[in-house]
């Protein structure tokens, strides 16, 4: 959220000038001649093309914009895709419900960790080149992949992913940035930069049925293999600006940045497998997790006393960037309530994706009327207003969710969610660029630290959201199975009446009368715990209301304050 009064953000940001935005990007200057071309260490046929297209203003806008879209969906496809469909991956490998989330684990222990580096590896080598060899190692592993069955295989090409695909989502923002004007790069051009990523949930849950269908688990390989395939053609063919590379790696890094992953990994094991594994019934969860903070103890030490550190842990921990990323990870575990809530309350009473295709259509449509709607109504003093009426959308969403039964199908999630997916796409491009002005503030070499940071806090807070949501939905379900047993008893004519229904419905396939009896008491044992972990989901719904809740009259109370510290600051004005 902001971090100073609405004036204050006015005045420091306003109106981003064109030289403000140009040192962000500066879009290349087109070719108007035949002969004249970009100055670029590209390949010749680039080169060729990026004339060409100069030629037809139009068509590159469509095609960089393609190219950021396509990008920044490979990239959010790469997780999601798997996530979406665990159940169909676990028969294809033989593994459990609990293994299987290692894939998730792997990932994203690696992408967070390639985000961090990527600075560097930008300032010295360039997005491009870091790209190229990622998405080509990335794509002939997953390759690989399809001609094998092994589930250590398969973890190994999700950590090699999560690497590769760290560059995929500045490089989508730079895609989209190549072809708006200074003035609009950090408003419609933020906007739209996000698109591939955040649409990629929603597609993953609408193709994944038909992907399935095809060929399993290799058929989702084969996929994201051909999608790494086309974003590497991308990076060849569309030159992107870039600034002159430096030599920024030193000896040091090789200290601090085994330290960083190291740190990184251990606390994303931790995070996704927590809950599944319970965090109190396996020693190695508390061993890895001491691991991963003594490892970040350490790093923080090398990194203070560095001059060119890989995480600048300074500017980190100014006020305003400990508010920026602080808000940004828990509106990211508010928006969790669509992956960990709604679709974990659907698979409980026996839905898949094939029945929820609609209904992630309605999601993905909420998201483009969302990122539409923001990049036209988006200036400097209603950034505030557009985080109330968010953060006000997902509360109003979840306290509906919570009144969900047994009854509950997709088509009554359809508004909620629809809520939930416009909130979230009007609240991270404001935010973005509220961070981009702030980091302005201390220079242009900030600004790519800056996205990295936004990147990371997208991925830890999906991870901490999913921990949190997913063991207060575990906690919550004992507490209401306990509850709910304690109120049969065959005393009960309401019991012994559900339990004659089952044993009639059994009866043509059952004839002992003692197995009959027990089958019927298996059954309402399973609609028991069903009705307690709906119970729970609903308890999980309520929690993100009260969170959003706090949220909205913490930024109301921040904007109060911000107007009377103005007002009297303007007092004090006229009085002098």
């Amino acid at each position: 959220m902001t971090t100073r009064s609405d004036s204050d953000v006015r005045q420091d940001a306003g109106e981003l000038t064109t030289r403000d935005a140009s040192t962000v990007k500066e879009p290349p200057a087109p070719a108007t001649e035949a002969g004249s071309v970009p100055p670029s260490t590209h390949h010749p046929f680039a080169v060729q093309v990026n004339t060409w297209l100069s030629r037809y203003p139009r068509l590159r806008i469509g095609v960089y914009v393609m190219a950021s879209l396509i990008i920044g969906m490979t990239q959010g496809l790469g997780i999601n895709l798997v996530g979406s469909n665990l159940p169909g991956i676990q028969g294809s490998l033989g593994i459990s419900n609990v293994e299987s989330y290692w894939l998730i684990a792997a990932y994203t222990a690696t992408s967070v960790t390639g985000t961090i580096l990527l600075y560097k590896i930008r300032t010295q080598f360039g997005f491009r080149r870091f790209g190229e060899y990622g998405l080509l190692f990335f794509a002939v592993a997953s390759m690989a992949q399809m001609f094998t069955h092994d589930f250590q295989t398969a973890v190994a090409v999700r950590a090699v992913m999560g690497f590769a695909m760290a560059s995929l989502g500045p490089l989508a923002l730079f895609y989209m940035f190549e072809i708006f004007p200074p003035a609009k790069k950090l408003t419609a051009g933020l906007c739209f930069g996000l698109a591939g990523s955040q649409i990629s949930l929603p597609i993953s849950r609408i193709i994944s049925p038909h992907l399935l269908d095809l060929g399993h688990w290799h058929q989702l390989t084969m996929l994201e293999s051909g999608l790494s395939l086309i974003c590497l053609a991308i990076i060849w063919i569309l030159p992107l600006t870039h600034p002159p590379r430096v030599k920024v790696f030193e000896r040091t890094d090789w200290i601090s940045y085994p330290l960083i992953a190291t740190a990184v990994a251990c606390m994303s094991i931790v995070l996704t497998m927590g809950r599944y594994y319970w965090w109190q019934e396996k020693d190695w969860i508390g061993e890895v997790l001491v691991v991963g903070i003594i490892a970040l103890t350490l790093s923080f030490m090398v990194e203070l006393r560095r001059k060119n550190p890989i995480i600048d842990l300074r500017w980190l921990m100014t006020p305003e960037m400990l508010l920026f990323t602080g808000s940004m990870l828990f509106v990211r575990m508010l928006l969790s309530e669509q992956t960990t809530g709604m679709v974990g309350f659907l698979n409980l009473v026996g839905l898949l994706n094939e029945q929820l295709i609609t209904l992630f259509c309605i999601i993905l449509a909420a998201i483009f009327a969302g990122l539409v709607f923001v990049s036209i109504i988006h200036k400097a003093n209603r950034i505030v207003y557009i985080h109330l009426f968010s953060i006000a959308l997902i509360a109003v969403a979840a306290w509906m969710d919570a009144h969900s039964t047994v009854d509950t199908r997709p088509e009554q999630f359809y508004l909620t969610q629809g809520m939930v997916a416009f909130g979230g796409a009007i609240f991270l491009p404001t935010s973005l660029w509220l961070g981009f002005i702030r980091a302005l503030q201390y220079g242009q070499s900030q600004i790519i630290s800056f996205v990295l940071v936004f990147l990371s806090t997208q991925n830890v807070g999906a991870q901490v959201g999913g921990a949190f949501l997913g063991t207060i939905q575990i906690l919550r379900e004992k507490f209401h199975s306990s509850v709910l047993v304690e109120g049969i008893s065959l005393q009960n004519p309401l019991v012994v009446e559900r339990l004659a229904q089952y044993s009639h419905l059994l009866k043509p396939v059952l004839n002992d009368g003692t197995q009959l009896n027990a089958e019927a008491v298996a059954q309402l044992s399973l609609k028991v715990t069903q009705q307690a972990g709906l119970l729970a989901y609903n308890d999980v719904f309520m929690v993100v209301f009260y969170m959003s809740l706090g949220c909205f009259a913490v930024l109301c109370a921040h904007i109060i304050v911000g107007r009377i510290q103005t007002k009297k600051r303007e007092a004090a004005e006229a009085v002098a």
